[in-house]
């Protein structure tokens, strides 16, 4: 039994490194062949997605944060039996809360969350299928980013890596720290996020 822990490692200069990946999918729940280590493109320009083929070598790309990106900031939206909590800063803006329960999370409303527009077990089911953890929740006096998950890693062809479960992530920025949730957050894999490493849904707009 292989019991070493999946970590993905990068740099500012280096693709993602997939180290001891156990379950390693495309957005369709099929594997994708990984090794011990395995280099993932980061940068957009590899011709063998997923895989790293140095492009970002040739061209001496440097992914980092943007000043312009959201900022890191939590709000919090309470309710009768539970606050729900939000940061824009965080969000990969896939909009799966505002399909999934849009009595609950609508744009076109102020505020846009309404923690009293659905039972308590709705919302919570809900917040756990968000992808960047950039939703979370309070309920009975306890704060609740993350949910029990086997170690996946699903990397999808048009789009971001999303991460659950227990997949530490190690960079020189420790950029795993601005997460509240740590067991699920999603990875630009397009290079043009403003919110390195993470996803911020530019890859949407192309």
């Amino acid at each position: 039994m292989n019991c070493k822990k999946t970590q993905i490692i990068f740099t500012k200069s280096s693709p993602f490194f997939i180290v001891n990946g156990q379950n390693v999918t495309d957005e369709n729940n099929n594997s994708i062949n990984v090794k011990a280590v395995t280099a993932i493109c980061r940068c957009g320009k590899s011709q063998s997605m997923p895989y790293c083929d140095n492009n970002h070598e040739k061209d001496r790309v440097v992914i980092k944060k943007s000043h312009e990106r959201d900022k890191n900031k939590w709000k919090s939206y309470k309710g009768e039996k539970i606050t729900v909590h939000f940061n824009l800063g965080l969000c990969s803006h896939v909009g799966l809360c505002l399909k999934l329960l849009p009595s609950v999370f609508n744009l076109d409303s102020r505020p846009w969350i309404n923690a009293d527009g659905a039972s308590v077990e709705e919302i919570i089911q809900l917040i756990s299928k968000c992808p960047s953890g950039a939703l979370a929740y309070t309920k009975d006096g306890q704060y609740i980013a993350d949910f029990d998950s086997d170690a996946v890693i699903i990397i999808s062809a048009k789009g971001p890596i999303t991460v659950r479960g227990d997949v530490e992530l190690i960079d020189e920025d420790e950029s795993i720290k601005q997460l509240k949730a740590q067991k699920r957050y999603t990875l630009c894999r397009c290079g043009k996020s403003k919110n390195q490493p993470f996803c911020d849904g530019t890859h949407q707009q192309n």
